[in-house]
C-alpha cells in the first residue's frame, strides 16, 4: 500500500510539472532585449554589444543590415571576401527567375534533367548542391567568352552584387567568396524588385524555419539563406536574408571560425530586428513632432505672406491693414483602430486535465482516511487517472491546441478586400472586415476643395502582395507594399499656392468684392483661393505618392477569413492624416 501511495504522489507530481510546460515554454518565446538596451546606441554599439556577449573575434564576422523603408545601412568589415556557403544560391537563382519574369523560359522548363520549378526549391529549400551545380553550369554557357564555365557564372551575378563584371576584385573569381557588402546589396535588389524574381522571396520564406536567423526570432516573418561549411577543424556559418519588422530589413552575417557561432547569428537577427522596432517607434514619433512644427512654422509664413499681401493692398487703396480670414482646410476622417488580440487555448486544457485528476486523487485520499485502506478498484481508477492526465498534459504540450482547420484562403481575402478598396468598391471592402462597419471612405467632402483632395487621394491607391501569407490556426497575416498620396506633404505647396491665387484676385478685383467692412478677405474670396491652389497642386499628385509597408492581419470565423485594419492602414487610407 505504501508503494502504491507512492506511485500515486509521484504520478500527480508529474501532472502538475505537464501542466506547467505550456507556461515555462511560452516564457522563453519572447527573446527581445527591450527598448532600454537599445536607448542612447548605435548600430555600431549594438554589434559591439553581440561580439563582447559571445567574446568573438570582430576579424573574424562580417555583418550587413539595410532598413528598406529609410535607407539606413551599417556593416561590420562589410569588404572583407567570406566563405558563402550556400548564400550563392540566392543570386543564381535570381538569374533563372529573371528569366522568367521576363517570358524567357517557364517553371516548367527543363534544366538539364530537371524542371526549373524543382531545381529553385531543392536547391533554396533543401539546399542541394547537386542541384546548384546543375544551375550554375548552365547559367555558365550563357556568356560566349574563353572564361571558364564557373568564372562566367560568377561574371552574371555580379550586377546583382552591385560589381561590374570587369573591375570586380579577382578573389571573386577564385571561388565561393562573397563580401557583406556584396550578398546586402543583393538581398536589397530581390526585395525593392519581387516582380523581378517571381517566387524566390516565398521560396526563401519556406526554408529553414526554426534555425538560424529563425532560430530565436519568432515575432517577425523571415525569409533567408543560409551557409554550413566545415572544413576540418574549422566552421564557416552564415546567413542572409530579409525580415518583416515594422520596416523591412536586410540581414546579413558572416562567421570564420567563431565560436558559438550559431547562438551568435540568432542573436543577431533578434537584435537586428529589435533595433529595428525601436528606431522606427523614434521615428514615427519625430515625424509628428516634425509635422506639427513645420505646420506651426507653415501657418505662421502663412499669416506673414498674408499680411503682406493685404497691406500692399491697403497701400494702393490707402486703406488700413486689417485682419486675415483663415482659409479652410479639408481632411479625410478615418475611424479609430481597434485590434483584437486572441490567446491560444492550449494551456487551460492541459490546466482543466490535471485539475481533473487532482479532484479523484483527492477523493482517493479522502476515501483512505477514512477507512485506513484502499481497494484494488480504487487503486487503479486512480492509477488510469494520472496516467490519462500525465498523457492528456504531454499531448498538449507537444501537439498544441486541436482546433478545427478553417476554410477559405486567407490570403484571397487579403487581395479580395484590397482590390475593393482601390477599385471604389467600399461595400465589398466592408463586408469583409471584422468589427468595423466603415473606413469613412465612402463619406465624400462637401466643398470643392475637398472632394478635389478625396477624388486625388482614391486614384493614388495601389497594392502589391511581398511574400506569402503566413497562417497560425484561426489567424492570418500577409504583408503588403501600399502606395498612396501623401496629403501632409501637399500643405506648404497648396499654402504658397493660396497666396500667390490671393495676390491675383487683389491685383484684377475691387476691393468690394475682396474685403469686407473691417478689411478682412471675404470667405468666398479665401476659399476660391484655396481650391484653385489645392486644384493647381494637385495636378501634379503624383509627386507627393509614397509608399509603406503594411502588415494585414485576418480572423476566421465559421463564416470565413476577415480583415482587422492595423492603424497604419488606416493612416495610409487617409493621406496620412488620421489622428
Amino acid at each position: 500500500m505504501k508503494l502504491f501511495k507512492k506511485i500515486a504522489a509521484g504520478l500527480f507530481i508529474i501532472c502538475l510539472l505537464a501542466g506547467m510546460v505550456p507556461m515555462a515554454a511560452a516564457d522563453n518565446d519572447d527573446a527581445s532585449y527591450g527598448d532600454e538596451f537599445y536607448a542612447g546606441k548605435t548600430w555600431d554599439d549594438v554589434a559591439v554589444a553581440l561580439f563582447e556577449k559571445y567574446d568573438v573575434d570582430p576579424d573574424r564576422i562580417s555583418l550587413g543590415y539595410y532598413n528598406t523603408v529609410t535607407g539606413e545601412e551599417h556593416f561590420h568589415n562589410p569588404d572583407k571576401y567570406m566563405v558563402a556557403g550556400s548564400m550563392f544560391k540566392v543570386p543564381l537563382n535570381m538569374l533563372f527567375t529573371e528569366k522568367i519574369s521576363k517570358g524567357e523560359m517557364d517553371w516548367d522548363d527543363n534544366v538539364g534533367p530537371y524542371k526549373y520549378s524543382e531545381l529553385l526549391k531543392g536547391s533554396i529549400i533543401h539546399s542541394d548542391n547537386e542541384y546548384a551545380k546543375v544551375l550554375w553550369k548552365e547559367a555558365g554557357t550563357w556568356l560566349d567568352n574563353s572564361n571558364s564555365v564557373y568564372h562566367r557564372y560568377r561574371e552574371l551575378i555580379c550586377p546583382y552584387m552591385g560589381e561590374d563584371p570587369a573591375t570586380v576584385d579577382p578573389k571573386f573569381y577564385e571561388n565561393n567568396f562573397i563580401t557583406a557588402r556584396q550578398m546586402t546589396e543583393c538581398i536589397k535588389t530581390l526585395f525593392a524588385e519581387p516582380d523581378r524574381f517571381p517566387k524566390l522571396m516565398e521560396t526563401m520564406q519556406q526554408a529553414e524555419p526554426k534555425n538560424y536567423f529563425k532560430l530565436k526570432e519568432k515575432r517577425f516573418d523571415i525569409g533567408h539563406k543560409y551557409g554550413f561549411l566545415l572544413d576540418g577543424q574549422r566552421l564557416y556559418m552564415c546567413d542572409c536574408g530579409f525580415a518583416f519588422t515594422d520596416d523591412p530589413i536586410v540581414m546579413v552575417m558572416f562567421t570564420d571560425g567563431v565560436n558559438k557561432a550559431y547562438d551568435v547569428m540568432a542573436d543577431y537577427a533578434v537584435m537586428m530586428c529589435d533595433y529595428t522596432q525601436y528606431n522606427t517607434a523614434k521615428r514615427l514619433e519625430n515625424e509628428k513632432i516634425e509635422a506639427a512644427k513645420a505646420e506651426a512654422e507653415a501657418k505662421a509664413q502663412a499669416e506673414a505672406e498674408q499680411k503682406k499681401a493685404q497691406e500692399a493692398a491697403q497701400m494702393m487703396e490707402n486703406n488700413t491693414a486689417g485682419e486675415k480670414t483663415d482659409i479652410p482646410q479639408t481632411s479625410v476622417e478615418v475611424p479609430e483602430s481597434e485590434v483584437k488580440e486572441s490567446h491560444g487555448i492550449g494551456s487551460v486544457v492541459s490546466g482543466i486535465f490535471v485539475v481533473i485528476a487532482l479532484i479523484a486523487a483527492l477523493a482517493a485520499v479522502l476515501r483512505i482516511s477514512r477507512k485506513k485502506y484502499m481497494k484494488t478498484a480504487w487503486a487503479v481508477a486512480s492509477i488510469v487517472l494520472c496516467a490519462a492526465a500525465v498523457i492528456l498534459c504531454i499531448v498538449g504540450v507537444n501537439a498544441g491546441t486541436l482546433i478545427a482547420k478553417p476554410d477559405g484562403d486567407p490570403q484571397q481575402c487579403a487581395v479580395d478586400f484590397m482590390d475593393s478598396i482601390t477599385t471604389g468598391n467600399y461595400e465589398h471592402a466592408y463586408s469583409l472586415l471584422k468589427g468595423y462597419s466603415g473606413l469613412g471612405l465612402e463619406n465624400e467632402p462637401s466643398d470643392e476643395a475637398g472632394k478635389i483632395m478625396y477624388d486625388a487621394l482614391k486614384k493614388s491607391y495601389s497594392y502589391s502582395l511581398t511574400g506569402d501569407c503566413i497562417v497560425d490556426l484561426l489567424e492570418a497575416r500577409q504583408q503588403i507594399q501600399f502606395n498612396y498620396l501623401d496629403l501632409p506633404a501637399t500643405e506648404d505647396d497648396i499654402q504658397i499656392q493660396t497666396m500667390n491665387e490671393l495676390e491675383k484676385i487683389v491685383n484684377t478685383r475691387s476691393k468690394s468684392s475682396v474685403y469686407d467692412s473691417h478689411n478682412n478677405y471675404l470667405p468666398e474670396v479665401t476659399k476660391e483661393a484655396y481650391t484653385k491652389a489645392v486644384q493647381s497642386v494637385l495636378a501634379n499628385a503624383e509627386k507627393y505618392y509614397t509608399s509603406t509597408g503594411i502588415q494585414l492581419q485576418l480572423e476566421y470565423n465559421g463564416d470565413g477569413w476577415f480583415v482587422i485594419p492595423a492603424e497604419s492602414l488606416l493612416m495610409a487610407l487617409s493621406g496620412n492624416t488620421s489622428k
